[in-house]
């Protein structure tokens, strides 16, 4: 699909992100201490709430080559085949799909070249084009019409929690892995993560004591002069603080977005952060309103360019209103909540999240209309410093936040 959408700009691109990786370079492989070798670097496979969970230390490039390496079938199993998507084909080779399409992959290179070569070793160590995995990670920048998921609760008062539901397509239950990066020079970032994007789309935890939940806005009116999201939202797993975080979004503008639920453990703080079509804004909890939530729709933003009624009565409008409609029923069930009289628990996050489903709760099991199930569930306890784990089928794993940051199982219970 991709080769009559501009093949001789897209190998450009590669080529630049190529050669910031440092080429593609023969893999290494072998057994180091007890853990893998692959492409030079240490990579520990072990599991956390019936997940798989691959820690992977080493140079920047060399990381990435060796995860997609070690997720190849998941890889594909991700990516799928965008050119079975007949509308969506339609409307990149369209005079408005391609110069959007352009126009975007043009601005990502220039801002984001960093995260861009890490997608290209991605791509090498997975042997998945590199332009197919560009397509993917860029479809939620274009303003069509794809899917919703998530729900983000979180809690400040005289304690911090920030809770997670990753909703996704049932082919992707197995898929889903939690990963962590121990890069030379770099914080430790642990991420639930889809293999064949960038590992920042989900839920994130970092060695500066960050963490948040992202949930997609399906924006119909993109920015045009953002970069992709999940390329700045994998440079955002590198800010010190919450003040930094926000700070970052300021600065990159996005064409897509997300809504960040994020918590600070060292200074208790929580906000959610819309950063959508080269906007942002910024709420965060106080005592008298101690309780946050967010799903897929834009709650701050004036004007907010996810609405479907921007798009008039056209097709678009009627595929973006269904997916709204969803998540704004999710977000009528949140908002009815009744704030803890005491400090909430990590148990009364996970009944919150998965006790039931539409029209009473938030919990997704692709039953009926609904398309995606809930995946993994995260609860957060920023002041105990726990963080647990709960799979679809109500395997849960508690363990210390600073052990799950740096990929250590040890503290699992």
């Amino acid at each position: 699909m991709l080769d009559k959408l501009g093949s001789r700009g897209l190998a450009v691109v590669h080529d630049a992100a190529v050669a910031a990786a440092g080429g593609a370079g023969p893999p290494v492989d072998g057994v180091c201490g007890g853990q893998e070798v692959r492409h030079g670097c240490q990579l520990l496979e072990q599991q956390l709430a019936g997940l798989r969970w691959l820690v992977v230390a080493g140079e920047r490039h060399e990381v990435f080559r060796s995860l997609g390496a070690a997720a190849r079938d998941s890889v594909r199993a991700v990516l799928g085949t965008p050119d079975e998507d007949d509308e969506l084909k339609s409307w990149l080779r369209s005079a408005e799909g391609k110069h959007r399409f352009t126009r975007l992959v043009e601005t990502t290179r220039r801002r984001c070249g960093t995260q861009l070569a890490e997608l290209a070793a991605l791509a090498d160590g997975s042997g998945v084009g590199f332009e197919d995995l560009l397509l993917l990670n860029l479809l939620g920048d274009l303003g069509v019409p794809d899917g919703t998921g998530c729900s983000n609760v979180a809690w400040r008062r005289e304690t911090s929690f920030v809770a997670h539901n990753e909703d996704g397509f049932p082919t992707e239950d197995g898929h889903l892995m939690v990963i962590t990066l121990n890069i030379e020079g770099q914080t430790p970032v642990t991420a639930l993560w889809y293999p064949g994007f960038l590992t920042a789309n989900a839920f994130t935890a970092t060695g500066s004591g960050l963490v948040w939940g992202g949930t997609h806005i399906p924006v119909v009116r993109p920015g045009l002069t953002g970069a992709g999201r999940h390329f700045i939202a994998r440079a955002l797993q590198q800010a010190p603080t919450l003040d930094a975080a926000v700070a970052h979004l300021r600065a990159h503008p996005t064409a897509g977005g997300y809504a960040c639920t994020l918590g600070d453990s060292t200074s208790g703080r929580v906000a959610v952060v819309e950063a959508v079509a080269g906007r942002v804004a910024v709420h965060e909890t106080d005592a008298t309103h101690p309780l946050l939530w967010h799903t897929n729709h834009l709650r701050y933003l004036p004007e907010p360019p996810d609405d479907p009624a921007l798009l008039g009565d056209s097709r678009r409008a009627g595929a973006h209103a269904s997916r709204y409609e969803e998540s704004m029923a999710r977000g009528r069930v949140l908002a009815a909540i009744t704030p803890p009289q005491r400090e909430p628990s990590t148990a009364w996050f996970v009944e919150t999240l998965t006790s039931e489903s539409l029209p009473h709760g938030v919990h997704r099991t692709a039953h009926g209309a609904d398309q995606f199930m809930t995946l993994c569930t995260v609860v957060a306890d920023l002041s105990s410093g726990t963080i647990m784990l709960r799979n679809p089928k109500g395997n849960a794993t508690q363990l210390a936040l600073s052990d799950f940051t740096h990929g250590n199982a040890a503290s699992m219970g």
